[in-house]
């Protein structure tokens, strides 16, 4: 049970990173009125989730996972982790086209470092931090979460699943009050989405490696006009 409270504590929505304050491009569709009601928001969702979220977020989970045992370790096995998670913390930054999403990530990724450090200390926690300090990495919310995750025993499989949980849950709350929406609207649409959470999980796992960062060019290009939206609500 101590495994599962932590795990809950680390996924929490109250967890002070800031990502109530982002949206990751759906104010910009809400902006359009392509999004406006409860149908409209579920169809978004599965759409970030399908893309972004599983072959951008969802494999840089797997990927920091894969990383994190040997991240503490001296000698060429650590060099050759800490080295790997410098390339893979820098095409994250790549992959990022938006402006406000690359700042967004690091800025809600330094943050959970600094909760990570004092809440969820691990070896691996330190690593990632102490890149960051030296400039080497540029300290990515997803790749935080997982090495988070990781130092405190989770699989890549539970962690997975649990940030994309997170994610979705976030920006259904968030949708909630930009649309507006009711609360048990958002509930609903929070179950249906749900629902295809497993088959992501699977799709990130037999991912082709050429396919990291694929996205929905609509997607994206919401996310880079949202900084130009006359008046905004969130900062992404």
């Amino acid at each position: 049970m101590a495994s599962l409270a932590a795990l809950l504590h680390l996924v929490d929505s109250a967890l002070p990173t800031g990502a109530f304050s982002h949206s990751f491009g759906l104010e910009s569709f809400i902006d359009s009125g392509q999004v406006h009601d409860e149908a409209s928001l579920a169809a978004w969702l599965r759409g970030y989730l399908d893309t972004q979220l599983t072959y951008t977020d969802a494999v840089a989970v797997r990927r920091a996972c894969r990383l994190a045992a040997d991240l503490s370790e001296e000698g060429s096995a650590g060099a050759v982790a800490r080295a790997g998670l410098s390339r893979l913390d820098g095409e994250l930054g790549a992959l990022l086209i938006a402006r406000q999403i690359r700042e967004a990530s690091r800025r809600m990724g330094r943050r959970l470092l600094e909760i990570a450090s004092d809440s969820f200390p691990s070896a691996e926690v330190d690593a990632y931090r102490a890149a960051v300090d030296a400039e080497d990495c540029q300290g990515h919310a997803v790749l935080a979460f997982a090495l988070a995750g990781a130092g405190q025993g989770y699989d890549e499989d539970t962690l997975v699943e649990a940030h994309l949980h997170a994610t979705l849950t976030t920006l259904g709350y968030n949708a909630v009050r930009a649309i507006p929406l009711g609360q048990l609207a958002g509930q609903r649409v929070l179950t249906a989405v749900r629902a295809g959470l497993p088959a992501a999980v699977e799709r990130s796992r037999t991912a082709d490696a050429r396919h990291f960062g694929a996205a929905a060019p609509a997607l994206e290009i919401h996310q880079m006009r949202h900084e130009h939206q006359r008046a905004r609500m969130f900062a992404s």
